[in-house]
């Protein structure tokens, strides 16, 4: 049986079917503003939460309210099928909004087709301009049905026969009840201690274990006490801010074993604003503290290679990373077995972002056909 996940991708399915039904521009942008907006809600509290006291609920309303008034400019345009199309590759890979594409209907990929990657991208879109009867002349609309048709079975069948790929023996996954990093040193040490014991008890025998995102700073005395921690021939795959250069890290997940630490992956795009600011350096004004909480930024990857992990193909998607189609379709021109997924989402447990997040890993992971590994810290 599906789990409840396939319920956001088929929202956003009828989404684009009801701003199609829309008759005019304002009813078409009504219904896009509606549709991300209640999806986002959870921004204008999850603001607060993650920036402190020092933050306004302006601020949280003025990220959520901008965010879906952009994304819903462009389904204003949206009065014949074949216009979806472009809208959706346009917010998903064109900046800015491809850096806050969140709630894409092209999730709904990962339901329809799953397991065929590219292949489910291409045979979704063609949906739209099948639907649209405008763009066929009178003698090629039974082609344009025998088309759909076509569509229709292949993801009736599709869905009755897919398996993802299992998770590989010895991978696991941590949920981890730590918060946030400390800066008082021995309430630090005392979260440090909170992590080994977590995961020596969750994972004691797994080969390859999963840790949240941001779990710790890269310095030499942490991964030198998760190295003593890491039983003789396991790998602790520890999400990490890993320091650059003065105020600048990257969002990594780093592969450490007994002898040494090594930085596996960076974030695509880690999330604007709070993370990824660029400009901060452009106007002069960037701080040359090395910790996150003092002011650091983090760099963007922008690409996410795929990596050899005990014989698997492996992508990671790190946190905000998992809302974006374009580090998506990243994924799905690689082709991996296994997706590491991490999240580090303390500031977030009272709103409903963890639960958007969830759903579109679980559709893009879907049309992979890849093994979903996560990791969560609240």
């Amino acid at each position: 049986m599906l789990p409840v996940s396939w319920v956001a991708p088929l929202l956003s399915l009828v989404f684009v079917l009801l701003v199609l039904a829309g008759g005019t521009r304002a009813l078409r942008f009504t219904t896009a503003i509606a549709y991300y907006g209640a999806g986002s809600i959870g921004l204008v509290r999850g603001v607060d939460a993650f920036f402190g006291p020092d933050s306004s609920l302006i601020e949280g309303m003025f990220l959520w309210l901008g965010a879906s008034a952009l994304l819903s400019i462009g389904w204003i345009l949206v009065n014949r099928p074949w216009k979806a199309v472009v809208v959706l590759l346009f917010d998903a890979l064109v900046p800015p909004l491809a850096l806050f594409d969140w709630m894409s209907p092209l999730s709904a990929a990962g339901m329809l087709f799953p397991g065929t990657g590219i292949v489910g991208i291409m045979s979704y879109l063609a949906v739209f301009p099948l639907l649209d009867r405008g763009l066929w002349k009178v003698l090629m609309q039974k082609v344009r049905w025998v088309l759909l048709m076509i569509l229709i079975i292949l993801a009736i069948v599709l869905n009755g026969q897919y398996q993802p790929e299992p998770v590989p023996e010895g991978w696991q996954g941590t949920v981890l009840h730590v918060g946030p990093e400390k800066r008082n040193i021995l309430a630090g040490q005392e979260r440090q201690d909170r992590i080994i014991q977590q995961i020596q008890k969750q994972a004691p025998d797994a080969r390859i274990v999963l840790l949240p995102e941001t779990l710790i700073t890269a310095w030499i005395g942490n991964l030198h006490a998760f190295e003593q921690a890491v039983r003789p021939g396991s790998v602790w795959l520890v999400g990490a801010a890993v320091p650059r250069q003065p105020g600048v890290l990257t969002d990594s997940i780093m592969a450490v074993t007994q002898d040494k630490a090594r930085i596996l992956f960076n974030s695509a795009f880690p999330v604007p604003v709070s993370m990824w600011r660029p400009w901060v350096a452009w106007w002069g004004h960037a701080p040359r503290s090395y910790l996150y909480r003092h002011g650091a930024r983090f760099r963007a990857a922008w690409w996410e290679p795929v990596r050899i992990m005990a014989g698997k193909r492996v992508f990671a998607s790190i946190c905000y990373d998992q809302l974006l189609p374009a580090v998506w379709l990243e994924a799905a021109w690689q082709r991996p077995q296994v997706v590491l997924l991490t999240n580090d989402e303390w500031w977030a447990r009272k709103t409903g972002i963890p639960v958007i997040q969830h759903n579109s890993s679980w559709a893009w992971t879907r049309l992979l056909g890849a093994a979903g590994i996560e990791a969560e810290n609240f």
